[in-house]
């Protein structure tokens, strides 16, 4: 999960998915907030979504 560790820009998930802005933007689950202007951050309906994250080691 990309944004699992934090708030990101589009610009920097762009390199996973050209389409990352629109995706943000859009919000279509409810699972992006945006947390400042530009930067987006998962919401607890996303971090839901992406489940348990693997412990680290």
């Amino acid at each position: 999960a990309a944004m699992a560790d934090g708030p990101k820009r589009p610009r920097d998930l762009k390199t996973l998915s050209p389409r990352a802005a629109s995706i943000l933007q859009h919000n279509y689950y409810g699972w992006f907030a945006r947390a400042e202007r530009g930067i987006y951050a998962l919401t607890e309906a996303g971090l839901a979504a992406i489940g348990p994250l693997p412990a680290a080691l």
